[in-house]
């Protein structure tokens, strides 16, 4: 019989028996494409654009390149165990190409100023009809030795095609740099990112975090990027470049959990303010999940995990079948992912907070810190060309997850609720791209995505209660048509440009069954941009201290059905003074729209109450005679005329690139400054006092809330206007009963554009490799420093450091990675930590101290010619938090019963073994 706690055991004695062996055997595999650490390739396509696709494919490497670049070319077979930098030389042998290494861990293919044009002999008997014009680079006359030629995927941050501005920092991280990692699921790579804040919506907070009033509507234990710390709905999160359905309550965020990470090629996050290409949401910046679309064969993947203290075990499971033939491909891939919950009971260490009265909980058992997950995933993607000049692609995506999980309501006595969650989503898209002509080209797409929540919980201590359900839906669909190509040519090089436009409809409803709709609302959103790389300076045209200038230039125009327009630009310059420095900047605007959820909330309603009711109960002095005797209005809820977020971005940073022999040294920094203002919340009352205090703070000082905050003898008018945005009836309390002798509208409960953050930072990416007799050695580092973090709840409030205090962004995060790679074994070491910081801004404020884990991740690649099953097989042991660290002490917070530890900055997931087995035929 199967004993899990036996396996435990030993899968961990396992892992601890290979750290020793590999400390003297070797470690992890090469950045391609540095040589060392050897990978078996199986490439027998004919034509250089699919070899190099495989090369991309077999090797864990992003490969890009433009398609007219090797149209016509011919690859040579390469079958047999190489270094891929030895692999990639042999591909490219003879075609007048070469491999550079890009932005993050991509390899850039472009023409060699060095060789000429060399002769391409046919790669097929010519076809009986007519034949097809070569379509050559547009720009190779007068290419840029540095300049970034890509594949037909635009590079996230661009609507260009054939080109990769470099004027905003991009990272890219492969497929090996995330199944290397260790993480079972998407939203866990994106958590290992420092410039990714772990606060806001999250499945660690069963009712979200007092600082981020939206990740309190995660209703469904949702997981949604956070860059930069302000909030997951000002991150855009795309799939293949294209949009998805927002989920929790309000329409918000991309639930990442739905995301199957067997599925993806790579991850792309744009740190720089993207309004100007994609519209809504891009303030902090972007990250795309690109979606595996070229495979040749069968990859079966499982793997099995487990903490080392406690019940919670995961299981995943995936299946890929692809196949290529001339001029198309079809892939497709299954993922199964199971975890159970992790119990409060299982951490001893973690404190559990109190009843309100102060009393201990005691139903510890019953407490979740993560929940019970199942998700069945299904991806479809096919690309086919139609002749020389169409070809159409599409990519489906589905998966239903259901999550069961135990919650403890806290009150003078406890309660135990239990909720069940099942999320559907839907996203599919369709392309087809037209060459005009040679350096034109025209692209339609459209999108289509959607996401249904079905919320199930009820009470079962102290009594079982009758069950609550709620349902949301939220969806949207697009279709746009881009036209990019080139302009003219200017003696820096040739201008690229792209225009386009785009119609998309989006809806949402949020309903409790049985009742009426508590949010329902539709907009359509028309759109027109427009982009330009404009290089100033090139090689025909370089001087001493400029090698290159270029200057990009990006500007969109949205026009919402609920609120208007915004126009938004973007401006961004690249110098490279000296051979391997690059020097960039920019600037940009960006928005973010109000939610579905909150522009079409259904929550206004207000209370009408003698004012001497309210002040006889929480001892309020009269403010002035005047008042004595009045009824007052007390608005809550959503305001109904919200406007959109807006921000202005600031960057500036290098790119430095340094190689001796077999050593590579890459350095890249940036500098962010981001002012993000009008941002939806409610009014604060000094003291963090009741509402019904602030009629008294207005009186004495009229200037001291926003306008509109307190209105004093309101006019008619004003009172109808207060009664015709209600969502629902009046309330009378405490003795009124009319809408007459109206003193004063309290409008301090009422969802505004009011608050303001500004921010500002540094990240640092350094990345080393070097062949040693031990084997290929490399290591890196990725840092952010935040150096402010301010915060304003309205103009007429005062600026708050939140920097370094509990729930909120830490000033230092960083995660190192060092690795070594010998023959057939593979290992990385990775260090995190997150800075110390303390509960709040005060003189008595408790430190709470810095968080330190390992990571460990170790691979055996099988050579093809092992015989038996093991042939193609790749074994694979990961160790999240080595040595079990467990997250700092903070103080539990009763109101929303988070326990002893800070979930946006740490984890309590502990020690977690994890072998996987991935086998490809």
């Amino acid at each position: 019989m199967f004993n899990p706690s036996l396996f435990k055991t030993r899968l961990f004695s396992a892992a601890a028996s290979t750290i020793i062996l590999s400390a003297g055997m070797g470690g992890v595999h090469a950045e391609t494409p540095a040589p060392g650490g050897e990978v078996a390739f199986n490439i027998d396509a004919p034509m250089l654009g699919d070899a190099l696709r495989a090369f991309g494919a077999q090797s864990g490497t992003p490969i890009l390149f433009s398609e007219s670049l090797v149209v016509g070319r011919a690859a040579p077979g390469l079958n047999g165990t190489f270094a891929p930098a030895d692999a990639l030389d042999r591909l490219l042998q003879g075609s007048g190409l070469e491999a550079v290494k890009g932005q993050g861990q991509a390899v850039i293919i472009r023409k060699r100023t060095d060789a000429p044009e060399p002769v391409v002999p046919p790669a097929r008997p010519p076809r009986e009809e007519a034949p097809a014009e070569t379509l050559p680079d547009s720009s190779r006359a007068k290419a840029d030795p540095g300049t970034l030629r890509i594949d037909t995927v635009t590079v996230t941050g661009t609507s260009l095609r054939g080109i990769a501005p470099e004027s905003s920092p991009l990272q890219i991280y492969s497929r090996e740099d995330i199944l290397g990692s260790g993480v079972t699921t998407t939203e866990q790579f994106i958590r290992t990112l420092p410039q990714n804040f772990g606060g806001g919506s999250t499945e660690f907070t069963s009712q979200g975090l007092p600082t981020d009033g939206n990740s309190q509507r995660n209703s469904t234990y949702g997981s949604g990027a956070n860059l930069r710390g302000l909030g997951s709905g000002a991150t855009l999160t795309l799939l293949n470049g294209n949009r998805v359905a927002p989920t929790s309550t309000i329409g918000d965020f991309v639930d990442l959990s739905m995301i199957p990470v067997s599925a993806l090629e790579r991850i792309d996050v744009l740190s720089d303010g993207a309004s100007s290409i994609y519209g809504g949401d891009a303030v902090a910046g972007v990250i795309n999940l690109v979606l595996r679309d070229d495979f040749d064969g069968a990859e079966t993947g499982l793997r099995y995990g487990a903490v080392t203290d406690g019940d919670m075990e995961e299981v995943r499971f995936s299946q890929t079948l692809g196949k290529n033939w001339a001029g198309g491909n079809i892939i497709g891939t299954y993922e199964y992912m199971d975890r159970d919950a992790l119990g409060l009971s299982d951490r001893p260490d973690i404190a559990a907070p109190t009843l309100l009265n102060g009393g201990p909980i005691n139903v510890i058992d019953a407490f979740d810190l993560l929940p019970q997950q199942t998700r069945h995933s299904l991806v479809l993607s096919g690309r086919q060309a139609l002749g020389d000049r169409l070809e159409i692609a599409s990519t489906a995506l589905y998966s239903d997850r259901k999550v069961e999980s135990s919650s403890v309501g806290i009150a003078n006595t406890t309660s135990v609720a239990k909720s069940w969650i099942e999320s559907e989503s839907l996203s599919a898209t369709f392309s087809a791209d037209y060459m005009l002509r040679p350096d034109w080209s025209l692209t339609l797409d459209g999108t289509y995505s959607r996401i249904r929540n079905d919320n199930v919980q009820q009470i079962i201590l102290p009594a079982v209660a009758t069950p609550s359900e709620a349902k949301t839906e939220s969806s949207l669909w697009s279709v746009g048509l881009l036209a990019r190509g080139d302009l003219f040519a200017l003696p820096g090089g040739t201008i690229h440009a792209a225009l386009g436009g785009q119609f998309r409809r989006e809806d949402f409803a949020l309903r409790q069954v049985g009742m009426s709709p508590l949010r329902d609302g539709t907009r359509d959103i028309s759109a027109v941009f427009a982009e330009l790389l404009i290089p100033l300076v090139g090689t025909e045209n370089r001087i001493p201290g400029i090698d290159r200038l270029e200057l990009n230039l990006s500007g969109r125009i949205d026009d919402y059905s609920d609120f208007g327009s915004t126009a938004n630009p973007k401006a961004g310059l690249l110098w490279v003074p000296v051979d391997r420095l690059k020097l960039r900047g920019s600037y940009s605007t960006s928005f973010a729209p109000p939610t579905l959820g909150q522009s079409g909330a259904n929550d206004r309603a207000v209370g009408v109450l003698p004012y001497d009711f309210i002040r006889n109960i929480l001892a309020i002095p009269l403010p002035d005679p005047s008042l004595a005797g009045v009824n007052y209005m007390i608005t809550i809820g959503t305001a109904p005329d919200l406007e959109p977020e807006t921000s202005t971005t600031y960057t500036a940073g290098f790119d430095y690139e340094l190689m001796r022999g077999r050593q590579s040294l890459t350095l890249s920094g940036s500098y962010y400054d981001i002012r993000f203002e009008d941002r939806l919340g409610v009014t604060p009352v000094p003291g963090n006092l009741n509402a019904n205090y602030a009629p008294g703070f207005a009186f004495a000082d009229p200037g001291l809330f926003p306008e509109g905050t307190v209105i004093f003898f309101p006019s008619e008018a004003q009172i109808a206007a207060v009664i015709d945005s209600l969502s629902r009836p009046v309330i009378f309390a405490g003795g009124a009963t009319a809408l007459e002798n109206i003193g004063f509208i309290n409008n301090v409960s009422l969802t505004r554009n009011l608050a303001s953050t500004e921010t500002s930072g540094l990240d640092l990416q350094v990345s080393y490799e070097t062949d040693t007799d031990a084997g290929h050695l490399s290591a890196s580092l990725n840092g952010n420093y935040i150096l402010d973090f301010v915060q304003r709840a309205s103009d007429t409030t005062p600026a708050v450091e939140t920097l370094n205090t509990l729930y909120y962004p830490v000033d230092l995060q960083m995660r190192g990675q060092v690795a070594l790679a010998r023959g057939n074994l593979t290992s990385s070491l990775f260090l995190n930590y997150v800075d110390s910081y303390a509960t709040d801004k005060t003189a008595a404020a408790s430190r709470i101290d810095s968080w330190t884990t390992v990571d460990l991740s170790l691979s055996w690649a099988f050579e093809p010619s092992t015989p038996g099953w093991l042939s193609g097989s790749a074994l694979s042991l990961s160790v999240t938090n080595l040595f079990d660290k467990m997250p700092p002490r903070t103080p539990p917070l009763t109101g929303f019963t988070i326990t002893g530890f800070d979930p946006a900055n740490a984890s309590p997931l502990g020690r977690f073994v994890a072998l996987e087995l991935r086998k490809t035929f």
